[in-house]
């Protein structure tokens, strides 16, 4: 190092021939061209990157919108489809189709079209609404368009083998119109395994794509379409993706079928589609297991580099020509506000927002607005990091509040249908206890604000619902609970209970007319509340569990699924409830709960 030293030093003679003046001008020029040229090439590379990342992130948000809509949107078809399959008439003809006469089967068609054409046409996507039997004969058809008989037996054959009993698919009428198809198997409500024939909705693709993306643009070039879970387009509006077919299976498509199935998470890429290079986005519409796929050309992410570029390369100019001139000069006038200056932005890295600076002067120039834009900048970051305290915990109370809504519209959904099956069958005395256990219920739920309620209440809401259920099971199960009067007192949240009783209701009771026991017990271990609900019905295949929750199957795992994030969210994570099940032996599930005896316990879980 010393030798290094000595050898730069001998030679510096060269240098003093120079004057101090050229000798800081060249200095400063050679210092500032490298770092120049380094930091604008590593700038434009920077700036592209950050471009095509924000319209990544963009267009997988646009699309993620887009998702939403659209699964509002195809809900309310589903919705549409539930309410046919119900009509008595649809539910009393379909069995007796085959030995009615032609006159018999056009007064039933007509009926059918007098009381359910309004709630159907209200929807103003619909061109046709098909009911078939279970052998694909005609049964009912509400529309004018034809479709080839293949492609209705195709897709009745992949009716059969959807999860979830609704098959989304694209279809193209026989005069050439684009339509979206929804099919489901029709079961009678009596005997929910016997199938009576399928329900096909057909929805005009045009006003549909008009409705949900239509107006939606990610930039010049670009375009958006649906395709479904084997690459077929489902709908598009661009001539080049033509619908009912594939497009760029290898250069679109497979890459989001990895991601999805192998990587489960979609993200933005690249690929070459032709001969132009695009940036691919996409997201996932569980509901009827399609993807949105947006494609941006590349050329229009860099459109604007390229007047950049020769931009930067102007400036690097100008500023080299400006920095020789004046750097000695201001060299003087910065160096000191600096130093401070750098010394108050360590301290406020280092987390210290209430220091100050001394770099104020009384000739206010760019250095002392810096200061005191910094200044202003820590002053907004000590109101931002209250503002996101307080909004965390508005988000965590709206969160509970929201988990806790989402109870209870769906345990009415359950209630009400058990009173229509009870006034089906036709007995007033069942129907009145029914009514009389579910104002209970209602009290409890509407009067009664508090989230928090003694587990007495809540095993007296319990037993109100075990009597509603009464109506529509009768003595296919007995419900037992034992809690001890020193844990009665205890609070717990609303509702929590009811979920697990109506799953064990729902997966126990079976078609062997044996009556299944239901043993609801609540014990304590130090600080600890343990309650288990046991039941000695059917019992379910804990593999298939996950599939479902996710699929949203039957509202009891939708409840029980909200019962655990409501105390996660209330007590933390090592409180929740746990469920094990073995086919044939029964279900027992297990809610750990602290102990607390007022709302006040509450704050050592937030």
């Amino acid at each position: 190092m010393n030798s290094l030293y000595s050898r730069i030093k001998s030679k510096s003679f060269v240098l003093r021939r120079l004057s101090i003046k050229n000798r800081l001008l060249a200095a400063f020029i050679i210092t500032s061209l490298l770092p120049v040229v380094f930091v604008s090439v590593y700038s434009n590379m920077k700036y592209e990157n950050s471009i095509t990342n924000k319209i990544s992130a963009y267009s997988m948000q646009i699309l993620d919108e887009l998702s939403q809509n659209a699964t509002r949107e195809l809900e309310q078809y589903e919705t549409l489809s539930e309410n046919i399959i119900i009509n008595h008439f649809i539910q009393n003809g379909l069995p007796q189709f085959d030995a009615m006469s032609d006159y018999e089967k056009n007064q039933l068609q007509t009926q059918i079209g007098d009381e359910m054409g309004q709630q159907i046409f209200q929807l103003g996507n619909i061109s046709n609404v098909m009911i078939l039997t279970n052998s694909g004969e005609s049964f009912f058809d509400l529309g004018f368009e034809l479709y080839p008989a293949k492609q209705i037996q195709s897709m009745l054959e992949e009716t059969k083998q959807s999860f979830g009993n609704a098959y989304w698919t694209y279809l193209r009428s026989s005069r050439g119109t684009n339509t979206i198809a929804l099919s489901r198997r029709i079961y009678a409500e009596d005997k929910l395994n016997k199938q009576l024939g399928y329900l096909i909705i057909f929805i005009d693709e045009k006003v549909f794509s008009r409705n949900i993306y239509k107006f939606v643009n990610l930039g010049a070039g670009s375009s958006i379409y649906i395709s479904d879970a084997n690459g077929m387009v489902i709908s598009s509006l661009s001539d080049d993706i033509p619908k009912g077919g594939h497009f760029a299976d290898k250069e679109v498509f497979s890459p989001i079928n990895r991601q999805f199935n192998r990587e489960q998470n979609l993200t933005a890429f690249h690929t070459d589609v032709g001969k132009h290079q695009f940036l691919v986005a996409s997201s996932y519409i569980r509901s009827a297991n399609w993807f949105f796929v947006g494609m941006i050309p590349q050329k229009f992410i860099v459109s604007e580099l390229s007047d950049m570029r020769r931009n930067i390369v102007y400036i690097c100019l100008v500023i080299l020509l400006l920095s020789g001139m004046i750097s000695m000069w201001i060299y003087f006038t910065i160096s000191n506000p600096m130093r401070s200056l750098l010394l108050y932005a360590k301290q406020v890295r280092m987390g210290r927002l209430e220091a100050t600076t001394s770099t104020r002067s009384a000739y206010p120039d760019e250095m002392d607005k810096l200061t005191e834009t910094i200044d202003g900048m820590v002053e907004q970051l000590k109101q931002l990091i209250g503002q996101v305290q307080s909004e965390q915990q508005a988000k965590r109370d709206a969160e509970l509040k929201m988990l806790q809504a989402q109870i209870n519209p769906h345990f009415l959904f359950n209630t009400l249908n058990s009173l229509k099956w009870s006034a089906m069958l036709g007995g007033n005395e069942s129907v009145t206890n029914g009514i009389e256990s579910l104002s209970e219920l209602l009290r409890s739920t509407i009067m009664v604000k508090d989230e928090f309620i003694p587990l007495q209440t809540e095993i007296e809401n319990l037993i109100h619902y075990a009597n509603i259920q009464r109506i529509r099971y009768g003595d296919s199960f007995v419900l037992n609970t034992e809690v001890d009067e020193e844990l009665a007192v205890n609070l717990v949240p609303k509702f929590i209970l009811q979920p697990i009783v109506e799953n064990s209701i729902l997966h126990g009771v079976g078609d062997d007319e044996r009556r299944v026991g239901i043993w609801v017990k609540a014990t304590r271990q130090n600080h600890v509340l343990t309650i288990r609900i046991t039941d000695n019905g059917k019992g379910f295949d804990m593999k298939h569990i996950k599939e479902k929750r996710e699929s949203h199957s039957k509202l009891s795992g939708l409840g029980i699924a909200n019962v655990d994030e409501r105390i996660k969210l209330h007590f933390g994570a090592v409180f929740g409830l746990v469920t094990s099940s073995v086919v044939g032996e029964g279900t027992e599930t297990v809610i750990t709960l602290p102990v607390y005896t007022s709302e006040g316990d509450l704050e050592r879980y937030v």
